[in-house]
């Protein structure tokens, strides 16, 4: 059963693409659990995109909460901007950087569903893998070196069921295997150091994009989310309990389930419930 008295006090973590949707869920859970969040995101005040959601917002509510979080505006697209996030956070707190959460992810205005990849507009490919999967590869490359050295760390990775079957267009797909394959591979690299990653895998979203504009998702889904669908709240409690977790070694290389973590370490969703598991194929 996992300790809900802030069990990550003292920690340290870096969660990206925090402005929004799962990242920022993720930062509000770790936040609330005592650890000391910092935010990344390009949009740090409110009005400042055309979509809901931003760093402050993320801080002031994780601080409402009685936790910590410092929000840093980061263009996940330049590699040179995320290594100032991380050279700032081992700056300021020694190098220690306990939990990294890869989550950032570059969603276009308007992502094309069914769509044949010869007739996908240009520059759809680079942008989804320049954020969604580069930028993961730089930041962990950032982080490994120092959580090596200590001999302590986790990584963790957000994915989805795009990674094994046909979700929205080839690229989407593309890019969440790849960070499933990421995931396995660092963690047989940092096995021998004691560093754990990991992915997991939340189920439909209802996210602040999703709430806002509901009639760009096709109908039958739309209606599966709202009726199903998981708060982005949800992933951060898995991520709590993965990063309080003594025996996290256990559990490196592989995907995990939120909902499957959630009945392992004996959390709900905000309503209370336990969204079923989206398929594994």
């Amino acid at each position: 059963m996992l300790n809900r008295n802030r069990p990550l006090e003292g920690q340290v973590t870096v969660v990206t693409g925090a402005t929004r949707g799962v990242g920022k869920g993720i930062a509000l859970a770790l936040g609330e659990a005592g650890a000391l969040v910092y935010a990344t995101g390009r949009t740090l005040e409110a009005g400042a995109s055309n979509w809901p959601g931003s760093l402050q917002e993320t801080a002031g509510e994780i601080a409402q909460r009685g936790g910590r979080c410092i929000p840093i505006v980061c263009d996940h697209g330049d590699d040179a901007s995320v290594k100032r996030v991380f050279e700032r956070v081992h700056d300021e707190q020694n190098a220690a950087i306990d939990t990294l959460v890869n989550n950032v992810f570059a969603a276009p205005s308007h992502m094309p569903v069914n769509v044949p990849f010869w007739e996908l507009e240009d520059g759809l490919w680079e942008d989804l893998l320049r954020v969604g999967l580069r930028s993961h590869y730089i930041a962990s490359r950032c982080a490994a070196p120092k959580m090596v050295a200590r001999r302590k760390g986790l990584i963790v990775k957000t994915s989805s069921g795009g990674a094994v079957r046909y979700t929205f267009n080839v690229p989407f797909g593309v890019q969440k295997a790849g960070v499933d394959k990421m995931a396995k591979d660092m963690a047989h690299d940092l096995k021998p150091f004691s560093v754990a990653a990991v992915v997991i895998w939340p189920g439909f979203i209802k996210s602040e994009k999703f709430l806002a504009q509901p009639d760009r998702i096709p109908p039958p889904l739309a209606k599966r989310i709202m009726e199903s669908g998981e708060s982005s709240e949800f992933a951060g409690r898995a991520v709590v309990g993965l990063a309080a977790d003594p025996a996290i070694m256990e559990k490196i290389g592989r995907r995990h389930l939120v909902a499957e973590l959630a009945q392992e370490y004996g959390f709900t969703d905000i309503d209370g419930r336990i969204p079923a598991a989206p398929s594994r194929v």
